[in-house]
């Protein structure tokens, strides 16, 4: 029965020994659990803040890329004007060149100066063949002579007088074109300054939308950096969570084994008592048969051992 007892013994010592390995097994374990949780949540809040950073890039981004896209609408509306001004000024240049055509082909025709001194001249020497009739003498055949000169002054002169009129006629064109010319050349001049502006206009807008395309280029390369940090520090979360469970899950295990081994040991102390408890009493049972015979003994004076 000692030998049973000192197994029974070295048993406990045993479970105890096994018991509290797995306590230590299970507290380095929730450690561990802890530090990973932590770990995760920082993780985590690192990739919110990173996110933010982020976001607010890509905001700024989309915010540069509208004020381009403005800019680039503000260009094309310029651009239709200023190509309206240009085929004004072109249209106004062209019908200023007709006419300077039309003006060098009535100059061509025209009489010019010459006709105007030649009928100045007749109408001198008409004048002196009239004042000679009047106060000189002549002989019939002198002063019919003279008549058929003055007759033939007249009638050049009348020739004159036509070429004249149709001189001053086209004069009174040229002037006209020229009046013309010179106001289509003027609006033309304005249709050229205005389209000479809105081009300034517009090169200042092209300047304005490349940098602000630059800008977004540069701010889309800085959003891209935060999002690939993001996934970096999510990757990292999530494989900290991983562990993390792996490691609840090591917990739940320790913590069921030693449920089950403390349920084992409760089990096996009840079972060690009860067994104690039947040999005691078979202890004490044994006692009162020796003492029973022992009191046979006595009154017959013998002993018997069955």
């Amino acid at each position: 029965m000692q030998m049973q007892w000192e197994l029974e013994l070295a048993s406990c010592i045993k479970e105890e020994f096994t018991m509290s390995r797995k306590i230590s097994d299970l507290r380095k374990a929730e450690e561990k659990y802890r530090a990973l949780l932590d770990k995760r949540d920082k993780l985590n809040a690192e990739a919110l803040e990173i996110r933010k950073v982020r976001d607010m890039l890509n905001a700024q981004k989309s915010s540069l890329l509208h004020e381009a896209l403005e800019i680039r609408k503000s260009i094309a509306e310029k651009a239709a004007v200023l190509h309206e001004h240009k085929e004004k000024r072109n249209e106004y240049n062209r019908k200023a060149k007709e006419l300077i055509a039309l003006k060098k082909e009535l100059s061509k025709n025209s009489p010019g100066t010459d006709a105007f001194r030649e009928m100045e001249r007749l109408t001198r020497e008409f004048e002196q063949l009239e004042l000679r009739q009047q106060t000189e003498s002549m002989s019939i055949a002198e002063e019919n002579k003279l008549i058929e000169r003055m007759r033939t002054l007249l009638n050049e002169r009348s020739r004159l007088m036509d070429i004249s009129r149709k001189s001053q006629e086209i004069a009174g064109k040229l002037t006209d074109l020229d009046v013309q010319i010179d106001t289509l050349f003027t609006e033309a001049r304005k249709e050229h300054e205005a389209l000479v502006s809105l081009y300034s206009e517009i090169r200042g807008l092209e300047e304005r939308m490349k940098q602000k395309l630059d800008e977004a280029s540069i701010v889309t390369g800085e959003a891209d950096r935060k999002h690939r940090d993001y996934l970096t520090k999510k990757e990292e979360a999530d494989r900290a969570h991983r562990e993390a469970m792996e490691m609840r899950s090591l917990i739940l295990e320790i913590r069921k084994e030693r449920k089950e081994a403390y349920l084992e040991g409760r089990r096996a102390i009840e079972e060690h008592n009860e067994t104690a408890r039947k040999l005691l009493l078979d202890d004490e049972a044994s006692s009162r048969q020796v003492e029973k015979q022992l009191e046979e003994l006595l009154k017959k004076g013998k002993i018997s051992l069955r």
